[in-house]
């Protein structure tokens, strides 16, 4: 497998998109074992870097860390269970280091290696347990679908968190591109090499259309190869389920890559949009010093802009009322029952992240209201009848 060099100030000091991701990984671990943790859950940080960045500031094990030893629920305290790998000498001694104290409690594991060859003995412990995966490489090594395939294939309760870099798929497209028919053999022979490497990112589909941009020099559509690789995952493993929000710099608004999220289940589907959706209205309503100060939690931003502008909120609504007539006929549940977290899935398949779980259930509240649906609650596991 090609590695990428991991850049040398990459644990330098976080950055606002970093604090992005990682509150969306705290948020919904904080959910996970709060819904499911009556037994064991693990964490598998794929590329887990130090722990501690050189500014003081938490990466994601010690984020999952604190989580496994302070929950926000007393009772769920050592349900979470941490494995981290990293295959950096220097990297992963500063990991020991910063997650010494965890270590101790039995919470944590760090494992020294490429996350790849590691995996078979860690899908070994892991046995049944319901497990998150959060693969976070500098570059696309992690991402690949034979990783994901085999992630899936495990029996349990499987969700995936991965960083899919499509600015980087799109140079291996470009390099793969201008040297097919290079003169010197080795450039034809890396070419082919990452043709392949292109297969495990992207489906042909995308791949073609991003190539032939390229080759005419046309406008590039930035969501082809996102949709060609959440297609491919798709067709091709158990995770019938993903969101896939683009992480952009607060400041600039430039892309950096997307975080996509895997699973098998509708909640896990639900509340993940919920969470990026929040995100997305913090990082929409509010300066980037209030929402990435020094003193703050990357854990606590997202309730900066919970109470969201009443035009907002109002729009938002309204657009949901008008549309879930249209689900309720595609679906085929006119006159029928169904159970609420399908009723949200369907919604989270029409709108994604761009909702909030507070707007869809006050959308149906209205219809609701209305006589046009009766609701016994707004929990997942109850239903509603559709008249």
């Amino acid at each position: 497998m090609l590695r990428t060099k991991m850049a040398s100030d990459f644990h330098k000091a976080p950055k606002a998109w970093a604090q992005i991701k990682h509150s969306i990984l705290g948020n919904y671990l904080s959910l996970l074992l709060g819904k499911l943790g009556r037994n064991p859950i693990f964490c598998v940080d794929g590329f887990a870097g130090q722990g501690r960045l050189d500014d003081g500031s938490e990466g994601s094990p010690l984020i999952a860390a604190k989580l496994a030893a302070s929950p926000s629920q007393p009772s769920r305290k050592g349900i979470l269970h941490c494995i981290n790998v990293e295959a950096d000498e220097t990297v992963f001694a500063n990991l020991e280091e910063s997650t010494a104290d965890y270590v101790k409690l039995g919470l944590v594991k760090n494992r020294r290696g490429h996350f790849d060859e590691l995996l078979p003995s860690i899908l070994h412990d892991l046995g049944d347990a319901t497990a998150f995966f959060f693969i976070d490489p500098f570059g696309t090594e992690g991402a690949e679908l034979e990783t994901i395939k085999t992630i899936a294939s495990r029996r349990g309760k499987t969700e995936i968190l991965v960083r899919y870099d499509d600015t980087r798929v799109k140079r291996l497209i470009m390099w793969a591109t201008n040297n097919a028919d290079s003169f010197d053999e080795s450039h034809r022979k890396t070419s082919m090499a990452f043709r392949s490497r292109i297969d495990q990112l992207t489906d042909e589909q995308a791949a073609n259309e991003v190539q032939s941009a390229l080759i005419g020099d046309e406008l590039l559509d930035r969501t082809a190869l996102i949709e060609g690789y959440t297609r491919l995952v798709k067709a091709t493993t158990s995770l019938r389920l993903s969101l896939s929000y683009p992480i952009r710099n607060p400041e600039t608004k430039g892309h950096r890559y997307y975080l996509v999220h895997f699973c098998k289940h509708p909640d896990g589907y639900i509340h993940m949009a919920n969470f990026m959706a929040k995100v997305e209205r913090s990082v929409e309503g509010t300066s980037v010093g209030e929402l990435f100060g020094a003193a703050r939690s990357q854990m606590e931003f997202m309730a900066v802009n919970e109470h969201l502008a009443e035009q907002k909120r109002n729009e938002s609504i309204e657009m949901i009322r008008e549309v879930l007539p249209t689900i309720w006929v595609k679906r085929g549940w006119l006159k029928g029952r169904v159970q609420n977290r399908d009723l949200y899935a369907a919604i989270v398949d029409e709108f994604g992240w761009k909702v909030l779980r507070s707007e869809y259930i006050a959308a149906l509240r209205d219809h609701a209201k209305a006589g046009y649906i009766q609701m016994t609650s707004s929990k997942d596991d109850d239903y509603t009848d559709i008249h």
